[in-house]
């Protein structure tokens, strides 16, 4: 299976190099095509987030009533997620997507002869001037981790830094994620001195559109949410504006039929 999806990747990648001819670009292209198929499911991550951050004030109520019984605990705050219709899980999907993608694009920059024409494409990010191999692999330990200080110690850091900021976004608060919030950036950060380059820049460049998606689905939500307030709002004063021209019409209309009895009142004292 994971040579099907390297097999997949390499195809598309060779692909964008036919009219991109820059691995780099290719791979920032490919991760912009990933995150497009992926973006029903990165939505519905983002949505159970900010739902579950709206939550959390009621759920730390619950935790602190029940803090001495932890099974009692459990109990409520499970019943108190299935009244809210909110699934924990809702959040690892995307990850789940992720991780086949990820094993696939790793075995391809790391067995590139294999899946990619390499005598037509070159490796470098910056072809001209033979700068950074993207199917390089820092290999660093803790052994030689400061004797072997080099431009490609910038790209695990970068990958770190945006995990962490993209899992701060993105978890809701709670007490037992904030283990998270520092644990994976960390091990992103160390797991990517054994990966290609090429694979650091897509997690990298996924990292950064994930930040771009989730401020632009929160900012479209607020203003729905500014919108609906407005209407809400404006609502009771049209109703007391419609109010008080249907009173209106029916002062005038009584005024207006006063003088008709009167003047047949009149009529008939003539008589």
């Amino acid at each position: 299976m994971i040579d099907a999806i390297a097999q997949f990747f390499g195809v598309v990648i060779s692909f964008i190099y036919d009219y991109v001819p820059n691995l780099g670009l290719a791979i920032i292209i490919m991760t912009v095509l990933v995150k497009l198929v992926t973006f029903p499911l990165n939505n519905k991550q983002i949505q159970s987030a900010k739902r579950m951050q709206q939550l959390q004030p009621e759920m730390k109520k619950i935790q602190a009533k029940y803090k001495d019984d932890k099974e009692k605990q459990n109990k409520a705050v499970t019943e108190f997620m299935r009244e809210n219709n909110m699934n924990p899980l809702a959040g690892c999907l995307p990850l789940l997507v992720q991780f086949p993608i990820l094993i696939g694009i790793f075995r391809l920059l790391r067995e590139a002869n294999e899946f990619l024409d390499m005598s037509v494409i070159n490796p470098y990010l910056f072809p001209t001037a033979s700068f950074i191999d993207l199917l390089a692999i820092p290999n660093v330990g803790f052994d030689n981790f400061l004797s072997q200080i080099s431009i490609y110690y910038i790209f695990p850091l970068i990958a770190g830094a945006t995990t962490y900021i993209y899992s701060q976004m993105s978890m809701s608060g709670d007490s037992n994620q904030k283990m998270l919030l520092y644990m994976m950036p960390i091990m992103i950060t160390v797991f990517s001195f054994s990966f290609p380059v090429g694979l650091v820049i897509y997690w990298i460049m996924n990292n950064v559109f994930s930040i771009g998606q989730h401020k632009f689905i929160v900012s479209m939500d607020s203003r729905k949410e500014v919108v609906k307030e407005d209407k809400k709002e404006n609502e009771p004063s049209d109703r007391n504006d419609k109010m008080a021209e249907d009173g209106t019409e029916d002062s005038k209309n009584r005024v207006d039929s006063k003088p008709s009895k009167n003047k047949s009142k009149k009529g008939k004292g003539k008589k």
